[in-house]
């Protein structure tokens, strides 16, 4: 019984790396994306030299880290009847950090938005800060 439900673990282990491994394969550049948010990224590497020095040296971790700053959350649209609408570019990710779950989407709500603010799991994240 015991190694019956370690082979089925150890099964759900490699399915879920193979899952992982395939979204980081298939990451590419979404120029919008990096439009919006760059500025997040020139601050994290000390400005545009470093962001470009990082871009060419590690093209695959800045895929990632762009990942992390335009897809490791959404936006819940009307989660409240009253407030003005979020915008995703004004949303430094990095800072709500703290309030992101393990295993479950955590959701957020900000003073004065209608709309809420939804951090992906810890357990589905391809980048960590």
């Amino acid at each position: 019984m015991k190694a019956g439900i370690r082979t089925i673990l150890f099964l759900g282990f490699i399915a879920f790396s193979f899952n992982s491994v395939a979204q980081v394969n298939s990451l590419e550049a979404n120029p919008e994306k990096e439009r919006i948010y760059n500025p997040y990224m020139v601050y994290r590497h000390g400005g545009t030299e470093g962001l470009a020095e990082f871009k060419k040296n590690k093209p695959h971790e800045y895929l990632k880290e762009l990942w992390y700053y335009s897809e490791s959350f959404y936006i819940k649209r009307n989660y409240l009847k009253e407030g003005i609408e979020m915008d995703a570019s004004a949303i430094a990710i990095d800072r709500f950090e703290a309030s992101r779950k393990e295993t479950e989407e955590a959701v957020l709500v900000l003073p004065g938005f209608r709309d809420a603010l939804v951090l992906l799991p810890i357990n589905q994240l391809i980048y960590k800060p």
